[in-house]
Formats: structure tokens, C-alpha cells, sequence
């Protein structure tokens, strides 16, 4: 195996897909300008919503008002909170959204209160909407306003003090580093970003430079040069690999630019340190190699047996539905992979990326991934070299 060989297929196949207008649109407009832009529009839409719907009055029906009037003060006294006068079918208006709340006291309410016991109360709002939600929040906030006079009165009549039904004080602390924090919310979403990031990146690229070539008829060329094919398959493997990662690194700058925004998806994120110890970016790295290696090399495969551009296109997708699936179960919260499950690809990755981001350094998961990664990557080169030497497999149509 001659490495200058593998050089020369590896700038050929680099060079031939940044000269391609679509790898630049791939690899830096879309990730570097739509991904902020995308997100950061979500973001502003969602909280001028949000301000909108805190700024709008939450108009209610109070059936049985005068049955308490003290409480209704406390509806009175806050300007967000406009009361309407009793009207047909209440019910009805709730559901068309007309108004926010209906609030029913019992006739009974005032005579159980001044008894010391508990008045009930029914309180009606519709979750699926915003407006109706706020409603029941500034009500259930007053109510409590009301509920605190009350028992401050009866522990009055009872000479005590307001201690004697809170005997307990629990005062808790977050023990928690900054760096800690900012893993656990980093550990939630961006190992599945990640992995989704690298397949992205490396589809485009693996098809035009396999498939693409056989469409094209440029793949004969190198096939009568006096390079093996092996030393073709790594040359290219090395450029999808150099591209997914590039393609990937340029993905999670767009998405940071977007959630550190403040008018991100996420509102932004305050009070949190951003920092990665040198230690943590070389696990990740190490972790990083053979995944980005195993879907180069998949795709590779793929590009090779297709007969054409869409064939291997449809391929891939599947392909592309199970790494998606296998990202998706590494967000689900209480989840933990143990023994020969991270022997799994993609799915190994993912939950080691998160456990090194919170700080969870197990060797042997580490060392396990990697392994699972790399061997499997080697059989799927191993794989693609044996179908470029099948002429039946290059030249079908």
C-alpha cells in the first residue's frame, strides 16, 4: 500500500468537491447563515408570542361572585384580569376562546370559610391554549394571595404564629459546578446533533465522488491507472472523513451562534460557564475518529454497489432513518446503556459523547466504542474495496 497514492486520490476527490457549488452551499452557507437564521427566527417568533399573550388581558366569568367578595377583590385589584358579567352558555365561549377562564364558587363558599373549613372551588380553562393557560396562573396566583389572608386570620384568632403550620425550613444547595451544569445541558442534545451532523456531511460527498463518478463515466480513469483499489477506496474514504468533520464542526458553530443568541429557540442561555478542558475535547476527538470513519465508510459502500446517483440515494435513506432513530433514544432522559449495548454503533457514540460532556468518564465504555467503531469501519472499507474490484459491480446498469 502506497500512502503517496492514497494522497494523490485524497487532494483529487478534495479538491473536486469544494470546486462543487453545492458542497459550499452543504458545508458553510447552510450551517454558518441558515441554521442562525432559522433558529434565531423561531426563537424571536416564539417569545414576541409569549409577550404578547403575557400582555393581553385574560378575560374571565365568575359564577357565584357574590358569594365571596373579598376574594373577588383580589381578581379586582390585579389590571391583567377583567371580569365579565355572567352570560349564556359560559362553557360554550371558553371553547371558542372568547374568554380565558370560568370560575364557579359554591353558595356555600363564605358561611365554610367563616366556619374554618375549606371552601372548594372549580376553577375551568382550556390547556391547549396559550391565552387560557396565563388566565389560570394569574388566578390561581391570586387565589393564593386570598388563601394566605385566610390562614394568617385564623392563626391570629388562635393566637400562634404563622411557624406553627411551617415547622420545617429546608434550604437547598446545588452543589453542582458551572462546567457541570453547562455539560448536563450540552449532554442532552449534542451528542444526537453531532451524529447527525457527520452523516449529513459526508452523503453529499460519498455519492458524488462513488456513484456520481459511475454516472459520470469518470470512474474508468482511475481505474486504469496503476493505483490498487484499496488505495482508492482510503483516498476517498480520507475526503468524505475530512468533509463530515468539517461539514460538522461548521454545524455546531451555526447552532451555537444560535442558541447563545438572545433571541434564540432557546431564549438564550444565561448564567451558564462555557468551557471545555483540553482532557474532554481529546476523549471527544477519540471518540469522534472511528464514528466519523464508520459512516465515511458505510457511505462509501453504498455509493459503490448503487448504480447511480439515485440509487444510492435511496439507499442511504434508510440508512439515514436508523441513525436518526439510534440518535433519538441518546436524548431520552433516565436511559443507560450497560454491557454489550455499546457495542452498537452510532447509539455507543452518542451516550459516551454524553457521558464525557457531564464529566462521566468510563474507560471501559470509551475503549469498547472505539473498538465496536473502528471494526466495524474497517469491515465496511474492506467491504467497499472487495465491490471496486467486481467489475460486474461498476459497470452494471
Amino acid at each position: 500500500m502506497n500512502w503517496k497514492n492514497i494522497k494523490l486520490i485524497f487532494i483529487k476527490e478534495l479538491v473536486g468537491t469544494v470546486r462543487d457549488k453545492r458542497t459550499i452551499i452543504a458545508m458553510i452557507i447552510i450551517p454558518l447563515i441558515f441554521y442562525p437564521i432559522l433558529f434565531m427566527g423561531i426563537g424571536y417568533f416564539n417569545q414576541m408570542g409569549n409577550e404578547k399573550s403575557e400582555e393581553a388581558i385574560s378575560k374571565i366569568i365568575i359564577t357565584g361572585a357574590e358569594f365571596s367578595p373579598p376574594l373577588l377583590k383580589y381578581f379586582q385589584n390585579n389590571p391583567k384580569i377583567e371580569i365579565l358579567s355572567m352570560q349564556n352558555n359560559p362553557l360554550l365561549k371558553l371553547q371558542k376562546g372568547e374568554i380565558q377562564l370560568i370560575l364557579i364558587v359554591p353558595s356555600d363558599f363564605k358561611d365554610r370559610i367563616e366556619e374554618g373549613e375549606s371552601g372548594p372551588l372549580i376553577l375551568k380553562y382550556d390547556a391547549t391554549e396559550t391565552k387560557s393557560r396565563i388566565a389560570q396562573k394569574r388566578i390561581n396566583q391570586a387565589i393564593a394571595e386570598y388563601e394566605k389572608e385566610i390562614i394568617s386570620q385564623r392563626l391570629s384568632m388562635m393566637h400562634l404564629k404563622e411557624e406553627f403550620i411551617r415547622p420545617l425550613i429546608l434550604q437547598t444547595e446545588n452543589v453542582a459546578s458551572p462546567q457541570k451544569v453547562t455539560g448536563s445541558l450540552l449532554g442532552v442534545l449534542l451528542p444526537y446533533l453531532i451524529v447527525i451532523l457527520i452523516f449529513v456531511g459526508a452523503m453529499h460527498t460519498a455519492v458524488d465522488i462513488t456513484a456520481g463518478e459511475k454516472e459520470r463515466g469518470t470512474i474508468t480513469t482511475l481505474l486504469v491507472s496503476q493505483i490498487n483499489r484499496l488505495e482508492i477506496v482510503l483516498g476517498k474514504c480520507f475526503a468524505v472523513m475530512l468533509i463530515s468533520f468539517i461539514s460538522m464542526v461548521l454545524g455546531l458553530i451555526g447552532l451555537t451562534l444560535a442558541f447563545l443568541s438572545g433571541t434564540s429557540i432557546m431564549g438564550g442561555i444565561e448564567g451558564v460557564e462555557f468551557g471545555i478542558s483540553f482532557s474532554t475535547i481529546f476523549l471527544l476527538f477519540l471518540v469522534l475518529l472511528p464514528l466519523v470513519g464508520l459512516a465515511s465508510a458505510v457511505l462509501i459502500m453504498v455509493g459503490i454497489f448503487a448504480r447511480n446517483i439515485k440509487e444510492a440515494s435511496s439507499y442511504i435513506t434508510p440508512i439515514y432513518m436508523l441513525t436518526i432513530f439510534l440518535g433519538v433514544i441518546s436524548i431520552s432522559q433516565g436511559i443507560e446503556l450497560s454491557g454489550k449495548m455499546f457495542l452498537v454503533p452510532v447509539l455507543n457514540s452518542s451516550f459516551v459523547f454524553k457521558e464525557i460532556l457531564m464529566g462521566k468518564i468510563y474507560w471501559s465504555h470509551i475503549i469498547t466504542t472505539f473498538s465496536a467503531n473502528m471494526v466495524i469501519a474497517t469491515l465496511a472499507l474492506l467491504g467497499a474495496t472487495r465491490l471496486f474490484t467486481k467489475e460486474e459491480v461498476l459497470f452494471r446498469s
